[in-house]
């Protein structure tokens, strides 16, 4: 059911994506890594809710889940009208590199959850801070002003989850 869900909101991106002539290729290179982050952020959300045992940890993958769909009406419409070019080889690319993580059995699903969130979270800061930063994409830099408080308050809420989790861990290691 979520990997459905992820499949959708992807086609509808690309399908709101359209094809119009020369475009800032800077421009249009942040809105494909934002596109893929999107995509890996929802991946990780809904995965991790369906593994993941921590009920905090659900939690906070449930509030990601809601920033994503909650968000993702204003995300295509800067989508439309720009020519943004991501391939399924991308999608393999981004599947393989969760799976190979998640696969390599030294840290819990939680932990490497969480490694991959606050991964996911810091680049899209980064790129939202850039739109802001160029102040020629006003259509991006309004987004970005309705995204970056969410991912602050996200990654605020991750630090301090990771710090709970590592607490427990060497409780129980003791």
């Amino acid at each position: 059911m979520r990997v459905g869900s992820i499949v959708f909101l992807v086609l509808v991106t690309f399908s709101a994506c359209k094809n119009v002539g020369h475009e800032d290729e800077r421009e249009l290179r942040i809105m494909r890594e934002l596109v893929l982050l999107r995509t890996e952020g929802l991946a990780l959300a809904d995965f991790v809710q369906t593994k993941a045992q921590d009920p905090k940890v659900i939690a906070m993958c449930e509030e990601l889940h809601s920033y994503y769909e909650e968000t993702h009406p204003e995300f295509l419409q800067i989508c439309a009208g720009r020519q943004i070019s991501v391939s399924d080889q991308d999608f393999d690319l981004l599947w393989n590199k969760m799976s190979e993580r998640f696969s390599m059995g030294n840290t819990s699903v939680e932990q490497t959850c969480l490694q991959l969130c606050e991964e996911n979270i810091r680049s899209s800061i980064r790129l939202y801070e850039e739109i802001i930063q160029k102040r020629d994409w006003e259509d991006m830099a309004y987004f970005s002003f309705i995204a970056l408080p969410d991912l602050y308050n996200q990654q605020q809420d991750l630090e301090q989850l990771k710090v709970l989790i590592a607490g427990r861990n060497v409780q129980t290691s003791l």
